[in-house]
């Protein structure tokens, strides 16, 4: 073979094998760039909405497991812990929405995702109150990326999937305290 075709498919295979570990930081700077403007359309494409009410419905019946495994002798307690768990799925859709997801990506609480769709909200932010960004790979098709908001000690991550040649939020932990 000639040395430049050689030459050729070598620089080929740099390029994808570069493209492919770069993928998921263009995606989440894509994600990023999108939240902080609260561009919700651009987001929302990035987004796994079925995956990521289902891990959110996971993580919100674990927890109300858990509290009612504090109070198993109540049995008013236990019916609360019912009721709520009925409840859970309408909340979850209620605001795993693109704004909520927008919000959320910013690093804000989901107490602040809700009070500012109710209200007027600014989409100017101030540079010290910006989210930090922490990334990481899992695996070849898993990456999780962890955003902590600078006046909130508490973390949300965000794990992403393979989709393609893109990525995809399927999955989003949240500190339920």
């Amino acid at each position: 073979m000639n040395k430049k075709i050689i030459g050729a498919i070598i620089a080929l295979v740099v390029v994808i094998c570069g493209y492919l570990y770069a993928s998921p930081y263009i995606a989440i700077n894509n994600i990023k760039n999108a939240a902080q403007v609260g561009d919700s359309e651009k987001v929302s494409k990035y987004i796994d909405y079925p995956s990521v009410r289902q891990s959110f419905k996971d993580q919100m019946n674990a927890m109300m497991m858990k509290e009612m495994a504090t109070h198993k002798d109540d049995g008013f307690a236990a019916l609360g812990a019912m009721l709520a768990s009925t409840m859970v799925d309408k909340m979850i859709d209620g605001f795993v929405t693109p704004e909520g997801m927008t919000m959320m990506m910013q690093g804000k609480d989901l107490k602040d995702a809700a009070h500012s769709s109710q209200g007027a909200s600014t989409t100017e932010t101030k540079e010290e109150d910006q989210a930090e960004y922490k990334t990481r790979y899992t695996s070849f098709s898993d990456f999780e990326v962890v955003i902590q908001h600078p006046n909130d000690s508490k973390a949300v991550t965000v794990k992403m999937v393979r989709d393609g040649l893109s990525w995809k939020v399927n999955k989003i932990a949240v500190p339920m305290d």
